[in-house]
Parts: C-alpha cells; sequence; structure tokens
C-alpha cells in the first residue's frame, strides 16, 4: 500500500530522461577558405570557429572527417587597446619574438621587432586614422597615441583597412597596434587552462596529416571548423519567475545526467562565472519535491551538494554555484536575482 502514493506522482510527475542535448558539436564547413570568411560562415551557420578548452573537447575535434587544414579560433595576437583581431593582412608567418604590425604602402601588413625598429606610425585623431610622421619602436608610438589620449590604430575589416593605408602617405611601412603574443587566448573571452604552442601565427590552425602541414599565412586557405553550443548565459540577473519568461520557448536548462553537468561547468569556465546561476529547478508547489521547468521529477541523477534540501515554504529554486571548484546544486530562494542559463534549440 505504500508503494501506491509514489507510483502515482511518478505517474502525474514524469522522470526526466538522459540526452546529449547539451553536448557542444563541430561541424566542417567547406570549402577551404581565409579566416575572415571562416568567422563569418561560422557565426552565420553555427556559433563560432571552434574553440577548445580541455583535453575532451580536443579529442572530439580530432574524430571530425574532412578537410587536412582546419582553422580554429585560438588568437595570439592583439590590437594595441585590447581588443581581439578578428581581421588580419599578413602576408607571411614571422619568427621574430617581439613581433608589432606595420602597414605597407600596398595595404598589406608586415611584422617588425617592436623594441628595435623604428618607423612612422597611426594614431586616432577624432576617430580617424592619421599619420605621426617620427620614428620611434613600437612602444614608443603606443606611448606617444596615449599620451594624447588616443591610442595606435586598430583594423577591423577591409574598408578600415583602405583608411588607414590612404592615411599612409608614401611611407613604406608604419605601425600599427597589432601586436603579437606567445600566449594562446580564444577569441571569444573564454578562459583555459588547455595549451597550445603556435609559432609565428596569429591564427591557429590544426592539421589531420602532419606530414602534409597545412599553408598557413594569413591570407591562405583552410576550411573552417565551426562549434554550436547549446547553453545560453544571460548577461542580466533576474528572479527564477522572470528567467522562466526570459527562457521563453527554449527553457531553463535541465541537468539530467554527469555529461550534462560536465557540458555546463565547461560553459561556466569559459565564460569565467561563479555562479550562482538560475537553472531549471524548482520545489513542487504541490508535493513539496523538486522538479524540472518542464514538470518532470529530478532524477536518478542529481548533483545537490548533500541530501537534495527539503522546505516547508515552495518559494525555493535551484541555481548551480562554485563552492571550492565544485558548481554544485544550491536551492536559492526564487526571488534572488542571478544570471540564467537557457538551453538552445
Amino acid at each position: 500500500m505504500v508503494l501506491l502514493p509514489a507510483l502515482l506522482l511518478l505517474w502525474v510527475v514524469p522522470l526526466s530522461s538522459c540526452t546529449d542535448r547539451l553536448r557542444t558539436k563541430f561541424y566542417l564547413h567547406e570549402p577551404q577558405m581565409q579566416i575572415t570568411d571562416a568567422v563569418t560562415a561560422c557565426r552565420q551557420n553555427y556559433t563560432d570557429l571552434v574553440t577548445i578548452y580541455d583535453q575532451e573537447e580536443n579529442m572530439m575535434r580530432a574524430k571530425v572527417n574532412g578537410s587536412d587544414c582546419h582553422w580554429i579560433r585560438a588568437n595570439t595576437c592583439t590590437w594595441s587597446n585590447g581588443d581581439n583581431v578578428t581581421f588580419i593582412k599578413l602576408t607571411r608567418n614571422f619568427t621574430e619574438e617581439k613581433c608589432c604590425g606595420a602597414l605597407t604602402i600596398a595595404g598589406t601588413w608586415e611584422c617588425f621587432n617592436c623594441s628595435s625598429t623604428k618607423m612612422y606610425f597611426m594614431c586616432y585623431n577624432q576617430g580617424k586614422p592619421i599619420l605621426i610622421p617620427e620614428n620611434k619602436t613600437w612602444f614608443e608610438a603606443q606611448l606617444y597615441c596615449k599620451k594624447n589620449d588616443s591610442n595606435l590604430v586598430s583594423i577591423r575589416n577591409e574598408m578600415e583597412n583602405e583608411q588607414a593605408k590612404e592615411a599612409v602617405n608614401g611611407s613604406n611601412s608604419v605601425w600599427i597596434g597589432l601586436q603579437y603574443n606567445y600566449k594562446v587566448a580564444w577569441f571569444d573571452g573564454g578562459h583555459s587552462d588547455y595549451k597550445q604552442d603556435p609559432k609565428g601565427e596569429c591564427f591557429t590552425f590544426l592539421t589531420n596529416r602532419p606530414t602534409k602541414p597545412c599553408n598557413t599565412s594569413s591570407l591562405s586557405t583552410c576550411a573552417p571548423l565551426c562549434y554550436k553550443r547549446f547553453i545560453h548565459v544571460s548577461k542580466e540577473e533576474m528572479s527564477w519567475e522572470d528567467a522562466l519568461d526570459y527562457c521563453n520557448t527554449s527553457g531553463l536548462l535541465r541537468i539530467e545526467s554527469e555529461d550534462d553537468q560536465r557540458e555546463t561547468e565547461r560553459e561556466l569556465k569559459r565564460q569565467n562565472i561563479s555562479g550562482p546561476v538560475w537553472v531549471g529547478l524548482r520545489q513542487s508547489r504541490l508535493f513539496g519535491f523538486w522538479i524540472w521547468s518542464n514538470g518532470h521529477y529530478v532524477g536518478p541523477w542529481t548533483y545537490w551538494k548533500g541530501d537534495a534540501p527539503g522546505h516547508q515554504s515552495s518559494q525555493h529554486c535551484g541555481a548551480l554555484e562554485n563552492v571550492n571548484g565544485a558548481f554544485n546544486w544550491r536551492d536559492k530562494v526564487c526571488r534572488s536575482k542571478f544570471r540564467v542559463l537557457c538551453e538552445v534549440k
């Protein structure tokens, strides 16, 4: 007789089913193209060029069949104002340890030693690039621009490159704000402990045939390796009830397996978020146990810190929070305001 109420509840509130719906998927987008076109293609059709944050993702990437040469979205070049480089016209790979970018009279880019080479440079003046006809190192040029409430010129597309080219005004090469770093940074701003060791490249590529390496100057072509993520993190904080409306048809995030938990943690670490962040957990107002926002019962897999919390009040909802390195499930008052995790269709 004791089993009857429990069976009735399972009939009323179905169990969640474990799926791999949250797992990041990789796609090889043909044909081969230059890096700037690769970024556009991935953003239009998927999420972005692939970023690799741990060995597991690297192994998943290695399973993608197709072209020998893959663009991925690692960046070792930055602009002097800190922005990522998404457009580039370097004509060759380079070997200099301290390498900074210069714009040539032809409109292409070269890389020279930042601290030993001196040349003219370009700063902004009322938003437009102007030539400063003084021979300085890249660091001296950067300091000059900043002292005049400006910065070395950044170039984000072909139109801006043409504007800067016109400002060169007959000089052979002039400094722009491009700087090469040996530390890899992923373009999407993610935080990762996964290491690469690129040499002489602003954009990182991968090849599946070491005996047949790619020609990977910035103007050469590779097939873009794209990814699609299925977890969205809101920028704004809101209550759990408001989060329901925010996620709308896609729904608040459900974590139904260890794989789901791992994928969610990867996304939070990528965005350097320690929480708390709302997920689709809430306490049933009728029975008091925990259910997902779609009405499914939580279980059998859970990730509470200890046993599932119980409250006489039903105004408690579930969030993820990083405590001592673990993103455990935590109960919070539903009217509290946190960022939100939604599923992406």
